[in-house]
């Protein structure tokens, strides 16, 4: 067992993954800040933190429930910062109960901030907070275990793309608004493709341990139909969201972006039955197509 450090401990959340919980955050908060003009910076640094400790523990808690579930040491793919988890548990860096009662913690913090912004700003984030806790609980563990029945990416999509920008707009302004769900659309199939195209480098682990996410029930090729669909969607939401006067005129110019969507697609299916590294930068662009757009919404509302 190595020695642990701060930076294993932080390590071992995958951090390089946060901004698809920051960036809805402050998407939510941006559109508060447009519609009704308010922006209160504690609530808000309040809403970050907890955001990013719950996804913290969800990232360190689907390892834990992939090594109990045999799923990571069937992995054979070459290790990267896009597949297959941290490997902490399978590098010996931490235990399984080690990791299971870290994952733990951080949840129980998340929720902790989360209670106090309830009592401070009202009940319906309760319930935006519940089902965001549970899902992404269930996301990996059993009995549900969401990933495994192929409900994983939606279940992502509405967690950290609707009910994050969501919940950060309610506690700016303590209103619901239909809008802001319709608003949030864009970043929830893009944060969906996101984790979708991650599981094509671990298909024949998850397939050998019975998880049967959405890309082994479909096999590989029909995947790649689904992802390429999942990007049209992404910018057919916001043309439309725009036409319709839900999304101001300068989010247009996340379309610039189709390139590198155009390209992910067809590195897509030229790779994805070689070997995984080769699909590394479609997996970059698709972050970098939910990063880059996220900015544009951000700037549009500010």
């Amino acid at each position: 067992m190595t020695q642990k450090t701060l930076l294993t401990w932080i390590m071992a959340t995958r951090p390089h993954f946060f901004t698809i919980i920051i960036l809805p955050i402050l998407l939510g908060t941006a559109i508060a800040w447009h519609l009704e003009g308010v922006f209160l910076p504690l609530y808000f640094g309040l809403s970050l933190l907890a955001g990013i400790l719950t996804h913290a523990s969800i990232n360190v808690l689907n390892d834990y429930f992939d090594h109990i579930s045999g799923a990571d040491e069937l992995n054979e793919t070459p290790l990267s910062p896009f597949a297959g988890g941290s490997r902490t548990i399978q590098n010996k860096i931490l235990t399984p109960l080690e990791t299971y009662r870290y994952g733990i913690l951080l949840l129980i913090i998340a929720v902790s901030i989360g209670l106090f912004l309830v009592w401070a700003r009202g009940l319906p984030l309760l319930w935006i907070g519940l089902i965001g806790i549970l899902s992404g609980y269930f996301y990996s563990a059993p009995p549900l275990s969401l990933q495994s029945r192929g409900w994983g990416e939606i279940v992502v999509g509405v967690d950290f793309g609707i009910l994050a920008v969501l919940g950060s707009y309610y506690v700016q302004t303590q209103n619901l608004s239909l809008t802001v769900i319709i608003a949030a659309l864009p970043l929830a199939i893009l944060v969906a493709a996101i984790l979708y195209i991650n599981g094509f480098p671990d298909y024949t682990a998850d397939k050998k341990a019975g998880k049967n996410t959405l890309i082994v029930r479909l096999g590989k090729k029909r995947a790649c139909h689904l992802y390429a669909l999942l990007i049209g969607l992404s910018f057919i939401s916001i043309t439309l969201n725009v036409i319709y006067g839900i999304l101001p005129f300068f989010s247009l110019a996340s379309l610039l972006t189709i390139p590198l969507g155009i390209f992910a697609i067809k590195t897509l299916y030229i790779h994805y039955n070689n070997k995984p590294t080769l699909l590394i930068p479609a997996i970059k662009n698709t972050i970098m197509l939910h990063t880059v757009n996220s900015i544009i919404l951000i700037l549009a509302f500010v």
